[in-house]
């Protein structure tokens, strides 16, 4: 059991704390592509991380990732106006570019945009999911190119899941292996006691750690049905991959991320 120290540690990831600077050392999917559908659509609000921040596409296809409050006087750049390569505050019209620039200033006699700039994070659609990076730009690692990012739209199939937990308690739980055989039957070997996932006995788990993080398999017996293995794979700091259907030869891999930004 962790002491609360420990817990507050490993779960809270707003800036400064150490858990945050290690998961902002990586890309954190942030959106899902279709949620800025066009250039010039309407900005979309989110937390990462604990921060408040506004995306946008603007008129060249390209995504800001901006902190939500302009600077003039800190109003929601969500309700802002997504016009010409750039988001423009609603309130005085303060504009800004994905690069968090400040390129216009209406209410101003004598501009000074030149010495505005809003803090803006890199981002990179891949595989249907844009995706941000929130460290130091001089430490930014290689483009999250997994093998489900590199296949035709036709090829694979994206969702999302909101879930009221912290970061942690969603990686824990996604990566258990022992809880799919018995929550989760009902939806895959049919309704009561005599699905195999109720049939089946205690896992063994035998893991091989790797450069990346580690691969592991639930090894259930079934009687004289013989075993049923479940594979993972954990790819550091929050993603996972497992099969997607009861044939774990055919089933698809799926791609769970897993990223709080309220704790």
């Amino acid at each position: 059991m962790l002491s609360v120290q420990e817990n507050e540690r490993l779960t809270r990831t707003g800036p400064g704390t150490p858990m945050g600077e290690t998961l902002r050392r990586y890309w954190i999917p942030a959106l899902l592509a279709w949620e800025l559908p066009a250039p010039d659509c309407p900005p979309v609000q989110l937390q990462l991380l604990g921060e408040r921040l506004v995306a946008f596409r603007d008129t060249q296809g390209s995504i800001g990732l901006l902190d939500e409050l302009c600077p003039h006087r800190r109003a929601s750049l969500w309700l802002g106006r997504n016009e010409d390569c750039g988001l423009r505050c609603v309130y005085h019209g303060w504009k800004f570019d994905v690069e968090g620039n400040c390129v216009d200033q209406m209410n101003e006699p004598e501009s000074f945009q030149d010495k505005i700039h809003l803090t803006s994070y890199p981002t990179v659609e891949l595989g249907g999911v844009i995706w941000a990076y929130m460290g130091p730009r001089e430490l930014q690692p290689p483009l999250p190119k997994f093998a489900w990012t590199q296949v035709p739209d036709t090829h694979r199939h994206i969702s999302k899941v909101i879930q009221e937990c912290n970061w942690l308690q969603a990686l824990e739980g996604g990566i258990d292996t022992s809880h799919a055989q018995i929550l989760h039957r009902y939806f895959i070997d049919g309704i009561g006691p005599t699905g195999a996932g109720a049939r089946g006995g205690a896992p063994k788990v035998e893991a091989d750690v790797t450069d990346y993080g580690y691969r592991y398999a639930g090894v259930y017996p079934r009687g004289d049905e013989g075993k049923f293995v479940r594979t993972y794979h954990y790819v550091m700091p929050f993603t996972q991959f497992r099969p997607g259907g009861r044939d774990v030869q055919t089933g698809s891999l799926l791609l769970n991320p897993r990223v709080d930004g309220h704790m």
